[in-house]
């Protein structure tokens, strides 16, 4: 095999996001706006919100989100005043959460 995982694992997600895969899709600005005032939810599955107990207070929280590209839970975590990072492999992901 000449490619590694992380380089077909990028490619695959790409495709994903391309073709309109839902963790593909970021939140909107109303939804930014909304968490900012804390009316906020970050799904578990595409229909079950994580219950909020679940989390620490985020302000000023550091949050590392891994292959949590896509942009949906890491703005409303920055919205809440943490500070976020993100690492993806797939590019397009980055682009979403950016």
């Amino acid at each position: 095999m000449d490619k590694k995982y992380t380089e077909i694992n990028s490619k695959v997600i790409d495709k994903w996001v391309e073709e309109g895969w839902e963790w593909g899709q970021p939140i909107s600005h109303e939804v930014f706006e909304k968490a900012k005032n804390n009316n906020w939810f970050v799904l578990l599955t595409p229909t079950k919100p994580v219950p909020k107990d679940w989390f620490c207070d985020m302000k000023n929280a550091q949050i590392l989100g891994l292959a949590c590209g896509g942009g949906q839970q890491m703005p409303i975590f920055a919205a809440l005043g943490a500070k976020c990072t993100v690492l993806d492999f797939s590019e397009m992901q980055l682009q979403k959460e950016r």
